[in-house]
């Protein structure tokens, strides 16, 4: 539904990332192992991508031919081969994007690993300039399986501080609001109203202090492919080129980043993620995912009108009766709150302009 709340992000389904699975003990319990995954304005489907190269074949490099990333023409292929070979560092598992997916994976595997007393090298590439600087949504999460995670999350000091405490639905007018009884598939008993990314930024320290290499700041602009058409790894960015490709005085080349495994959690609609599930025709065709634009924004308000854990899901105005999407009020700790408003992406009216709704 419209709902902005991130309960199965803490899911063991990992619905927001393609998993490229393989023989490993430690990555075959992965899937079952509380690995989380983000749920924003759409729900997507778990994708397991067998995408799956050895180390001993050669490396093809590929471009993302999708609309978020660049095409690739003669001129671009002539200028990669001018820029020469990349460098490259090999690990056991390599993710793409440092979300609430790829963060708890990478927790994971490296549980597992010490669990049955072996070592496994995980690296985690994040775009965003530093942990959690992408993840806006709400949210209200599920503690279930943090605690897998962390069975002692409330003693390291996770930023779970405030409890949900009051479910509201409300149908809205111009000038009113009016109550409807609350789906009870909607009840928040138990949740935690929080700051997702300041729940990323928590797991991001966890991980590095389990010996996960997290790079912020680091855009993955390419997969690399081996001959079988297996995925061997990711490449980063170039840096110093001008609007052409081209290398300038100041020019730094990306490096590849190869793995046994390569786990895309990217989110719900990632650039490389789309062409990987294109080439190796991963969704059905005519089959479409459900997408929403979500606007929020968070309030300091007067400490008389704030009521710590409340939560109010609305439907109706501003938006008309064609128009699929709703609005979210969490009342979170220290007098904020956090209000946003999702619409469909299927809105028949070109006009409108969901950050107009919402204001």
């Amino acid at each position: 539904m419209y709902r902005t709340k991130a309960t199965s992000s803490l899911s063991s389904r990992a619905q927001a990332f393609s998993l490229a699975r393989h023989s490993s003990p430690l990555v075959r319990q992965l899937p079952a192992a509380a690995a989380l995954a983000t749920t924003a304005a759409c729900h997507t489907r778990s994708l397991a991508t067998r995408a799956l190269g050895g180390r001993n074949k050669p490396a093809t490099r590929f471009f993302s031919s999708t609309s978020a990333a660049r095409y690739v023409s003669a001129e671009e292929a002539a200028l990669a081969e001018q820029r020469g070979p990349r460098d490259v560092v090999d690990y056991d598992v390599v993710i793409v994007g440092g979300g609430p997916a790829g963060l708890a994976a990478a927790i994971r595997l490296k549980q597992l690993a010490a669990k049955n007393d072996t070592e496994i090298n995980v690296v985690v590439v994040e775009k965003g300039g530093e942990i959690g600087a992408h993840t806006l949504s709400g949210a209200c999460i599920e503690t279930g399986p943090l605690e897998e995670l962390f069975p002692d999350w409330k003693e390291l000091g996770a930023p779970l501080n405030q409890p949900a405490l009051e479910d509201h639905m409300k149908f809205l007018t111009e000038k009113h609001a009016l109550p409807l009884p609350h789906p009870p598939q909607m009840n928040n008993a138990g949740n935690y109203i929080v700051s997702l990314s300041n729940v990323v930024k928590w797991l991001g320290e966890k991980a590095e202090e389990l010996g996960v290499d997290v790079f912020p700041a680091t855009a993955a602009s390419e997969i690399i492919y081996c001959d079988n058409g297996s995925v061997r790894g990711i490449a980063t960015r170039d840096a110093g080129v001008d609007k052409t490709f081209k290398p300038k005085d100041s020019f730094t080349p990306g490096i590849e980043l190869h793995g046994k495994v390569t786990l895309f959690a990217e989110g719900c609609h990632g650039s490389l993620t789309k062409g990987l599930i294109r080439k190796l025709k991963l969704r059905d065709e005519g089959k479409f995912q459900t997408y929403g634009l979500g606007i929020k924004e968070v309030w300091e308000v007067d400490p008389s009108k704030h009521t710590p854990g409340k939560i109010i899901h609305t439907m109706g105005y501003p938006l008309d009766y064609q128009t699929y999407g709703g609005g979210f009020i969490y009342h979170m700790e220290d007098n904020k709150v956090s209000l946003g408003l999702v619409v469909g992406l299927d809105y028949k009216n070109p006009y409108l302009s969901p950050y107009k709704e919402f204001q």
